[in-house]
């Protein structure tokens, strides 16, 4: 698992690459966010519960360990995903969302998810020295 400063580091490169490619801040914003939050839900739901913000204490807790077996599934992005993409539809369906911003809706969480896998990638492949690098 990489450390924060690695994360944060992948995800401001994301953030320019993909800001500057499409053009559109919501992507790229999505890809950042996408990259910063299974930790941030790992640990800040953790650290919340336990009223601290050691990540040696937050690690030993087993709230940790049942976030970090649900977060870092794809089959849980996957399904969030479908449910995204079929209330951005039903909401378009009744005329609550223009045909463009279901769309927009949609890619939006196309670069979220990117920005999760990444980070699912990098967490495999790096071994971190500490928690914060």
């Amino acid at each position: 698992m990489a450390g924060l400063l690695t994360h944060v580091a992948i995800s401001l490169v994301l953030f320019i690459l993909v800001l500057s490619i499409f053009r559109k801040f919501w992507y790229a914003f999505a890809i950042f966010i996408g990259q910063i939050i299974p930790d941030a839900v790992k640990f800040g739901i953790t650290g919340i519960k336990l009223r601290t913000l050691s990540p040696r204490l937050i690690v030993r807790d087993s709230l940790f360990w049942k976030l970090e077996s649900l977060i870092t599934s794809y089959p849980f992005w996957v399904v969030l995903g479908i449910l995204i993409a079929f209330a951005s539809f039903f909401l378009y369906y009744f005329k609550k969302l223009k045909k463009e911003q279901a769309k927009e809706i949609n890619w939006t969480y196309v670069f979220l998810v990117i920005g999760v896998v990444i980070h699912l990638i990098i967490d495999t492949i790096v071994f971190e020295n500490s928690y914060w690098v």
